[in-house]
């Protein structure tokens, strides 16, 4: 296991998961928020499971106040470790799905002027990523969120990132994010079934804090305690 690994997973227990829990795949499926400043220390190989670690400091602690710092430096590393990731790896459709979310994460933190051009590379990570493989659940979560925040003028579609997330489930059934995604995709278009998704979310982890703010206010940016 590597080092930044090993520091995710003792931040992640901190908040109130088992490392059994966190274990498969690397990641837990079930994220709360931090409860302290660490972050990954990247090694001197890095990995996807390194890149995946970032990305999740950098989606818990987006939303909290006074937290934001840390997740720039999560992306700030994850841009480098994406980079090289992908020049040994160019035909991953996986690591380009999450080159693709991280560039998201910059367009949210960054704002608007600064973080536009993120926007556009994540829509070339994505779509390389589906091109590559169009049967990876990652590379249409990713689409979908990518087409899920980006403005219409520009060509985004909420209705178009719902049927990316449900292609996801259908690849990968029972994933938390996916269902998560799936009811705030629903309920932002006034389509029914949005709370029993929310709903199932939360039921698959009921102690994240993250799922029961969305299954309250169904806003994806809700702010967690």
């Amino acid at each position: 296991m590597s080092r930044s690994l090993l520091v995710v997973l003792l931040l992640l227990a901190s908040s109130g998961l088992s490392l059994a829990d966190a274990l498969p795949k690397a990641l837990p499926p079930c994220p709360g928020p931090s409860t302290t400043r660490l972050l990954p220390v990247l090694g001197v190989n890095p990995s996807e499971a390194d890149l995946r670690a970032l990305l999740l400091v950098a989606r818990t602690v987006r939303d909290i106040p006074g937290r934001q710092g840390v997740g720039e430096k999560a992306l700030l590393r994850a841009g480098r470790e994406a980079g090289g990731l992908l020049s040994e790896h160019p035909g991953d459709s996986t690591l380009h799905a999450l080159a693709g979310e991280r560039d998201l994460l910059m367009v949210q933190y960054k704002g608007f002027p600064a973080g536009m051009a993120y926007g556009k590379k994540a829509q070339v990570q994505n779509d390389r990523a589906l091109s590559l493989d169009s049967k990876n659940p990652e590379a249409h979560l990713s689409k979908g969120l990518e087409l899920y925040f980006k403005p219409w003028f520009v060509g985004g579609s909420v209705a178009r990132a719902l049927g990316e997330f449900e292609r996801a489930n259908a690849l990968r059934p029972g994933d938390p994010r996916i269902l998560s995604w799936i009811g705030i995709a629903r309920h932002r278009l006034g389509r029914p079934g949005a709370r029993r998704f929310l709903s199932a979310a939360l039921d698959l982890c009921p102690e994240s804090s993250f799922y029961r703010a969305r299954a309250q206010t169904m806003n994806p940016r809700a702010v967690h305690p």
